[in-house]
Order: structure tokens, then C-alpha cells, then sequence
């Protein structure tokens, strides 16, 4: 009789320590404690909304290709500026990695952390997003897409993002085929330099 009882605890204390769903904004928001508690920019990118998230993912894969047109193409003195202020998000090897970056850059779990409390009140807006309201008075927004809520502060700015890198990765490519171009046209010319003498 002890061990069924023993096992029943453990049982419900399994079950109190499973994360909340995301099928509410008060659940998905709760759900960003453990985040908070841990000081973790990798638990906070799994809790962005998905139209967050496929941005970052869409920003890592455009500045990957440019990191290799640039490596591959760019004389040295001009690599470094190509990125312009994603230099540091250039050189990550995964969207959550970038985002560690992003977030860290933005002081984003400090933000978190000290508007972070129970929910007072949930508004909802226009677009299909909430703003959470917590007891310190602090505001959050929370996106659903496909029935499952997640934290969308940063979505538009990442949304604007994607868009200007996706026009920087043209440019990039651009001046990637210029500098071939160039390196093939000083190389011809030393050749035919050479063989002239």
C-alpha cells in the first residue's frame, strides 16, 4: 500500500510539472517562467509565435548564403561591412543560435524578466494578436497561429528584417559577380602580361 501511494505521488508531481499548452494566451505565456527562470534565449525562441520564428529561420538561411558569397567573392578589406549590423547573427550556425544573438543584443530576457508576472488582463487587437497584462503593469504581445499562442514582440521587427536582408542578399550577390568578375579580368591581364615578355 505504501509503494501505490508512493507511486501516486510521484505520479501527480510528474503531472504538475508538465509544461502548459499553448492553446491559450495565458497558458502560452505562463509557459515563458521557465525561460525567465533560467535565463534562457534558447527556451524563449521556442516560445515565439510561429510567424517569429519562420522569420529567424528565413534571416539565418539568407545570411548563410551571403556569408558564403561573401567569403568566397569579397576582397578582405570589404567582408566585414557587408553584413552591416548583422555581422554578429552572420556568423551563427543555427536560427537559435541567431537568436541568441538577437535576443542578447536587445537585452530581450531582461525586458522580460522585469515586466514578468502573474496575467492580469489579456486585450485583444486588431491583427489577431493579444497584449498581455501583467500584475507589474508591463505589456507583451502574443500571436496564435495554427491554435497555438507564442510571444510576437519582436515579429514585426523581424518581419522588416527578413525583407531587408532578403534586398541585401541581391546586392550581395551582385557585387559578388562584380568582384569575380574582376579577380578573372586582373588575372587574364597579368596572364597575357606574362606571356608578352
Amino acid at each position: 500500500m505504501t509503494r501505490i501511494l508512493a507511486l501516486v505521488v510521484v505520479l501527480l508531481a510528474g503531472c504538475e510539472s508538465k509544461p502548459k499548452g499553448r492553446a491559450t494566451p495565458r497558458d502560452a505565456f505562463a509557459r515563458l517562467a521557465t525561460c525567465v527562470d533560467r535565463a534562457d534565449r534558447t527556451c524563449l525562441y521556442r516560445e515565439l509565435d510561429r510567424d517569429s520564428r519562420w522569420s529567424i529561420q528565413t534571416i539565418h538561411r539568407t545570411l548563410v548564403e551571403m556569408r558564403g558569397l561573401v567569403t568566397s567573392s569579397y576582397p578582405e578589406e570589404r567582408r566585414d561591412g557587408a553584413y552591416g549590423i548583422w555581422g554578429a547573427e552572420a556568423q551563427t550556425e543555427s536560427p537559435g543560435e541567431l537568436f541568441d544573438v538577437f535576443c542578447r543584443e536587445r537585452s530581450c530576457l531582461t525586458r522580460l524578466a522585469r515586466g514578468f508576472g502573474a496575467v492580469a488582463e489579456v486585450v485583444p487587437r486588431d491583427d489577431g494578436r493579444v497584449t498581455v497584462v501583467t500584475t507589474r503593469g508591463a505589456r507583451f504581445e502574443l500571436a496564435d497561429r495554427d491554435g497555438e499562442w507564442g510571444l510576437s514582440t519582436w515579429c514585426d521587427e523581424l518581419q522588416a528584417a527578413k525583407i531587408h536582408l532578403g534586398d541585401a542578399l541581391e546586392q550581395v550577390r551582385r557585387n559578388a559577380r562584380a568582384f569575380e568578375q574582376q579577380r578573372r579580368a586582373v588575372g587574364d591581364a597579368g596572364g597575357m602580361g606574362k606571356e608578352g615578355t
